[in-house]
């Protein structure tokens, strides 16, 4: 059972090096002691706190290495590092999201959490939450930055996608080389093409367009948080 809705693309098996290429910040601290509400990450007036990042970890375990208690310590580490990825791409999106006037609806939240919940028995969903950690509020904070995330992609990216009559040809040659069956809605099945096209075309171009974001929404890390919970952390 996925804790955790997926982006459009996988995004979060990213190295850390495009974000120090491209813009990333450091911020500094004074040596006291961490708490769960300091904020590890911070692109414009979005944030992630420290303890957000700890509750997405361990969704992001449970959901990677369901009922284990022991994990090899660099697949965990791996984990850390594409859940820290993940989080830093969702405030880039976040805030171009922001100044392009995109957002997730109260509605359609709602409709996201409800289609979830209904895949466990009466009562068992938030119990799952609870036995890793995740408090319900959190768990849904984050699945709207995850449905927020795949809007901008849909919206700004794949829907602007340029699909052309030698792309649709191209693919008909090759799935189609005998043509629609005379069974199928010729209309449909264009549709489906063209969608699917768009869909490869914008994972294609996905790194390259990300990248660009982060010029103009550079990722500020929080450093000695970072470090201090990466030394606790087994």
């Amino acid at each position: 059972m996925n804790l955790l809705c997926k982006t459009l693309f996988e995004t979060a098996g990213r190295a850390l090096c495009p974000l120090v290429i491209f813009g990333l910040i450091l911020l500094g601290g004074c040596a006291r002691e961490r708490t769960p509400e300091d904020v590890l990450l911070q692109v414009g007036d979005q944030t992630i706190t420290l303890s957000e990042y700890d509750q997405s970890v361990r969704m992001a375990k449970e959901e990677a290495f369901p009922g284990e208690r022991q994990v090899d310590p660099e697949m965990l580490a791996d984990l850390h590092l594409r859940v820290f990825n993940q989080l830093s791409e969702e405030l880039v999106l976040a805030s171009y999201a922001a100044d392009r006037g995109i957002m997730v609806s109260p509605a359609e939240l709602e409709a996201a959490v409800d289609a979830i919940k209904a895949d466990y028995p009466d009562d068992t969903f938030e119990e799952t939450l609870l036995e890793n950690a995740v408090s319900f509020p959190l768990w849904k904070r984050r699945l709207q930055a995850r449905l927020l995330a795949e809007k901008v992609i849909r919206e700004t990216l794949v829907d602007e996608m340029r699909i052309t009559p030698e792309d649709v040809a191209e693919y008909h040659a090759t799935y189609y080389p005998q043509g629609v069956p005379e069974t199928e809605d010729r209309d449909a099945v264009h549709q489906r093409i063209v969608t699917h096209l768009r869909r490869n075309k914008g994972e294609a171009g996905y790194e390259a367009w990300i990248a660009d974001l982060e010029k103009n929404y550079p990722v500020a890390i929080n450093q000695t948080v970072w470090e201090s919970y990466m030394q606790d952390t087994p």
